[in-house]
């Protein structure tokens, strides 16, 4: 008892510690994000020549708070007493990006680090950025405020060949999160330069990647991508009436077929990017699901279901082109290795779905609910979930076209949706008893027979 009452005694003593401790971390540590732009964005380039690699790398100054520069005057750079400073700029830069030869890591040899005015665009090519940097610094009377300007680093590393391969991993202010970014160029030394835009925090990514990384980077990026929880809902809302497991099989191959190819011509430029497509797709995928759950609640018929999958593949397509288009910079020279791999890791993935979600919901309906009333119970569940999400889509999607315009919006996805059409058109020609005999609606189930043929127009 004396225990129990000690640890009462203690526990406000406790709290009061935990708070002061709160209060008394530094301000500056939350307000540095704050004080920066939407958008910092880093300059480089990496270039292995011979028997060494040349990173360079421009940091807006705001970035270097930390380091306390010395100061003249009303806030302008000492550049006459700065150098010490600069020297630690440019070994943590060595720190916060580093580089790979075949999996082992670099250390630089040579560290070289200078201020530039805004007015400086020597970064725009690798050879004047190189020329800048070996070139004479700034006068030391220069007027140049301590946020205004760059910090440019040259940092060199030994290594064995400049055909060996390399990588990179970022991990510059991962505090910012996306608001970071490291736009760089890889000049081999044969081939074309490579251009990529990281994250200030990102794992290792090899800079000219083999064939069969591009492929497993792709393939994994394309199942997470399919793996969306509107996707599953719609996925969820399609399948749950059914048992035959061919049949729903062969409406999400469809399905996925036509999300590859509305994908794969955007990311090729035989579509124009809009940013009408994401929000079209968006209402697309909760209106579908809406009126799926509305015809569970009937007597649903996978056959008339084709046509519905048929829509949301050919617009699910503009979903993931976004995503497509992001990920082509890690894929090197391998552009088509990586758009088949993505495609197949995205029918992988809608796959393995199904099958997680048909044996899921036969556990549920045999164990749980009943398969009546866990089919009106899920129905209702994702149905009014995706009644908000479409409402808000709506909005989102009326927005846009505001912008954009109802005739260039048609010219845009009109003949995309014409292959959806002629899919879709197939339903007719499938049998009538496409999917078998669906789950009774709770309806059914309780007045018998006879209701099954007054809902026999469900979707």
């Amino acid at each position: 008892m004396r225990r129990l009452a000690a640890n009462r005694r203690l526990r406000p003593t406790l709290w009061s510690i935990a708070l002061l401790a709160v209060l008394a971390v530094p301000r500056c540590a939350f307000a540095n994000g704050a004080d920066l732009p939407p958008e910092v964005v880093l300059q480089g380039f990496v270039r292995p020549e011979n028997d060494h690699l040349r990173l360079l790398v421009r940091i807006p100054l705001v970035l270097l708070g930390s380091f306390t520069l010395p100061k003249r005057g009303p806030g302008y750079l000492d550049l006459a007493n700065i150098d010490d400073r600069l020297q630690q700029a440019a070994t943590s830069t060595s720190r916060q990006i580093e580089l790979q030869q075949d999996g082992v890591l670099l250390v630089p040899v040579a560290l070289k680090g200078r201020i530039s005015l805004l007015s400086d665009h020597s970064f725009l090519n690798y050879a004047a950025a190189l020329a800048h940097l070996e070139g004479p610094p700034l006068a030391v009377d220069t007027d140049l405020f301590w946020n205004q300007g760059f910090f440019d680093v040259l940092l060199e590393y030994p290594i064995r060949s400049a055909r060996s391969h390399f990588s990179i991993r970022i991990n510059i202010a991962p505090e910012l999160g996306q608001r970071l970014k490291l736009r760089f160029e890889f000049l081999p030394v044969d081939g074309r330069a490579l251009s990529y835009k990281l994250p200030g925090n990102s794992g290792w990514i090899a800079l000219d990647p083999r064939w069969y990384e591009v492929a497993w980077l792709f393939v994994k990026l394309g199942s997470i991508d399919a793996l969306g929880f509107d996707r599953f809902a719609f996925l969820l809302c399609l399948i749950a009436p059914f048992r035959q497991f061919r049949s729903l099989l062969a409406v999400i191959l469809m399905l996925a077929g036509l999300q590859v190819l509305t994908s794969t011509a955007i990311v090729e430029g035989m579509v124009a990017d809009s940013p009408l497509l994401e929000p079209l797709f968006d209402a697309t995928l909760a209106a579908a699901i809406v009126l799926l759950a509305i015809g569970n609640l009937a007597a649903p018929s996978l056959r008339r279901r084709w046509f519905i999958g048929a829509v949301v593949g050919t617009v699910g397509g503009f979903g993931l082109s976004r995503s497509l288009a992001d990920a082509l910079q890690f894929a090197g020279t391998h552009t088509l290795v990586s758009l088949v791999s993505f495609n197949v890791g995205t029918v992988l993935a809608q796959v393995a779905s199904l099958a997680f979600a048909l044996t899921g919901l036969r556990l549920l309906f045999a164990r749980v609910l009943g398969p009546s009333l866990g089919l009106v119970v899920l129905s209702l569940v994702l149905g009014h979930m995706a009644w908000h999400r479409m409402a808000d889509q709506g909005h989102e999607l009326a927005h846009q076209l505001g912008h954009v315009g109802l005739a260039s919006a048609a010219s845009v996805v009109g003949p995309w949706l014409l292959p959806a059409l002629v899919v879709g058109g197939l339903a007719y020609f499938l049998p009538g008893r496409f999917g078998g005999v669906p789950i009774p609606s709770l309806r059914t189930a309780l007045l018998g027979k006879g209701a099954d043929d007054s809902s026999s127009r469900a979707v």
